[in-house]
């Protein structure tokens, strides 16, 4: 909890550089009232901490409370991954995984983690002074669950190139393919059954590959890497589809490194 609330006086503090001294109030009222919600959170965990873990609470109390002990996780969570990154301590990986552990546990995973979105935004990567843009690279059969990782980035403020949603129908939808690939640096490769059979999704990857970019593997379930070449030996992120969001964390943290 002490994470978030730390987060919280950062991203006020943030928020008082860009706006004009006049608004600083408000600021600091939208600070106080979620640091009262915080404080409210803790007081009543560290009552019942010593219990069996069971107590009543109307469903609207409960979903606030989980919202904000997932929030607190998942600042937990990426402050660690910070960590590990910068250090290269393989003791992290213990408390990376018991995080994770916790946070795909029923109760967390009703969270919204909407204290999470506002005040622990990773950091935007800047290449050349421009903000980065992911290509996305999936067979079509998986659009949609591409779609949702893109939703996903775009509120962390990356941009993600979807060729489904993205290529006008004007275009010539090559063209602008490599155009795409020849400006990102960065790829992403859905991978499962369907991507295996996709030859333009393989000649994406390769691509990258071919021009020194970064092959970020997003191996869906119980997808066999082995199966797709080279892509086997980057650093891939395996994932369920009902967990996107740790999915994206730690596509933010590869990204970051």
């Amino acid at each position: 909890m002490l994470f978030v609330i730390k987060r919280i006086e950062e991203g006020a503090a943030e928020k008082k550089k860009v706006v004009d001294e006049a608004h600083h109030a408000l600021v600091d009222r939208e600070y106080e009232a979620e640091i009262s919600r915080l404080e409210e959170a803790r007081t009543f965990l560290k009552e019942h901490a010593g219990g069996y873990g069971f107590f009543e609470l109307d469903v609207k109390s409960h979903q606030s409370l989980m919202d904000i002990v997932r929030s607190a996780l998942e600042v937990y969570l990426q402050d660690a991954m910070k960590a590990k990154a910068k250090t290269g301590l393989p003791g992290f990986d213990a408390k990376i995984h018991e995080i994770r552990r916790i946070i795909s546990l029923g109760g967390p995973q009703i969270g919204k983690t909407d204290l999470f979105d506002r005040y622990y935004q990773a950091p935007i990567p800047i290449l050349e002074g421009k903000r980065i843009e992911i290509f996305f690279s999936y067979a079509n059969e998986d659009k949609l669950l591409a779609g949702k990782i893109a939703s996903l980035l775009n509120k962390r403020e990356i941009d993600v190139f979807l060729a489904h949603e993205d290529i006008e129908i004007s275009k010539i939808w090559r063209n602008e393919i490599l155009k795409h690939l020849k400006n990102d640096n960065f790829l992403l490769a859905l991978l499962t059954p369907n991507y295996e059979k996709s030859v333009w999704a393989n000649q994406e990857a390769g691509y990258m590959i071919g021009k020194g970019g970064k092959n970020i593997p997003l191996i869906v379930g119980e997808t066999d890497v082995k199966k797709f070449g080279f892509l086997e030996s980057f650093q891939g992120i395996p994932f369920e589809e009902e967990n996107l969001e740790d999915c994206v964390n730690k596509i933010v943290s590869i990204i970051l490194e």
